[in-house]
């Protein structure tokens, strides 16, 4: 059953709104035309809580959910009586509207995979490809729990990057902060005093008097200017084009080069370990495995492979004669060939290189934390220069 929100006249022409439960659009139609209320407007999604925000669904939701479904799925419970379990602990938001049009699908007759294929955007094709191959096997609920495993990894693995992001991205938004207020509203109240005096002012101070009065007419601006590019620049990085040019740039910087490669070789392993686990047979698997990679060289190195496996080749040979994937990869990718346990082999290796990602990433904050202290005496050093010598000028020439 859901809940429909209504906008409607009543029998005396006022306008008025609601909400009423009901199993079929059309019988909530026909139930209010009945009480004398005539339909304007009517729907599953609350017209109040509609914004120019559209709401989101977090990875961790999804992942407590799948797991709170498989482990009632496992206790012999039919799927739809499991589903009615889930969505009654759920908090309202998007992600238990979606289960409750899903739970709906079902009793109309409609498999598991299909219904969750109606939303690609929340269920991506590897988890649907996985709970199909379920479905069929009859190990649904083993599925779903591999599928949660994959997903809370997966943000384990982002969550220490953003750890590690952290504190020099704060450190930045701090100094930055700080510059500004000093140069908007401390160095105008100090720069007056050698205005009012009739001295040659050094060039460093001449400079700074510039700095603080751009500041001061056109700090608002540059705030916004900032902002604006931000925003710019993170619409562009997810169009075909910007992530072309973002990944091209990625992997002319030496040592960064090395943490974008493993990073995207980790997601691509550990997204191919979890489908061959749940019994999606490897050329399909490769298929939906390429597509959580960005890195355009990385694909075309993927679609090689499964084009030679496709012909009759061996994996552990295509991967041997990419120019992409490391010689460990290779060497994992023919051990787990040779004693059929490919999907342990391909978790060993996302394994490895999450590890490296993480080793790499806190060695070049650590390189990168006493560069930006550096830049910040810097800063502080030609302020307190800007201003000293000035007043020793003012001390000599009073003498």
């Amino acid at each position: 059953m859901s809940t429909y929100f209504y906008i409607a006249f009543d029998n005396k022409g006022r306008k008025i709104s609601g909400s009423i439960e009901g199993d079929d659009i059309n019988k909530v139609k026909k139930s209010l035309k009945e009480k004398g209320i005539y339909i304007i407007n009517i729907s599953e999604t609350n017209p109040s809580n509609i914004s120019f925000f559209p709401q989101r669904i977090k990875e961790e939701e999804l992942a407590v959910a799948i797991r709170e479904l498989a482990t009632l799925l496992n206790s012999g419970i039919p799927l739809d009586e499991c589903l009615t379990g889930l969505i009654s602990q759920m908090k309202e938001g998007k992600l238990k509207q979606i289960f409750k049009k899903i739970q709906n699908d079902i009793r109309e007759g409609k498999s598991f995979s299909s219904t969750l294929s109606n939303y690609p955007n929340y269920f991506s094709e590897m988890i649907v490809s996985m709970v199909k191959a379920g479905e069929e096997s009859g190990t649904l609920d083993l599925i779903l729990i591999r599928i949660s495993e994959f997903l809370e990894k997966k943000i384990a693995f982002k969550d220490k990057i953003k750890s590690i992001l952290t504190y020099p991205i704060l450190m930045l938004i701090v100094a930055f902060s700080g510059i500004i207020f000093i140069f908007s509203f401390v160095i105008p109240r100090i720069t007056k005093i050698f205005e009012k005096i009739s001295i040659t002012l050094p060039l460093s101070t001449h400079i700074l008097i510039w700095i603080s009065n751009f500041f001061k007419n056109f700090g608002i601006w540059c705030i916004l200017g900032v902002i604006f590019f931000f925003l710019l620049f993170k619409k562009f990085s997810r169009t075909k084009k910007g992530i072309r040019f973002f990944d091209s740039i990625k992997l002319k910087i030496p040592y960064l080069r090395d943490i974008f490669i493993k990073s995207e070789i980790a997601s691509f392993t550990r997204t191919l370990s979890t489908l061959l686990k749940g019994g999606v047979e490897i050329l399909e698997s490769l298929d939906i495995s390429h597509k959580v990679v960005s890195n355009p060289n990385l694909r075309i190195e993927i679609q090689k492979i499964k084009e030679s496996l496709s012909k009759g080749g061996s994996l552990s040979t295509s991967f041997h004669n990419s120019k992409t994937f490391p010689y460990i990869v290779t060497q994992l990718v023919s051990a787990g060939e040779k004693s059929g346990n490919l999907s342990e082999m391909f978790e060993k290796i996302a394994d490895i290189y999450e590890g490296e990602v993480t080793q790499k990433s806190t060695r070049a904050i650590v390189f990168i934390e006493p560069l930006m202290i550096l830049f910040m005496g810097g800063i502080v050093f030609f302020i307190a220069l800007s201003i000293l010598l000035p007043i020793l000028q003012i001390s000599q020439s009073i003498k």
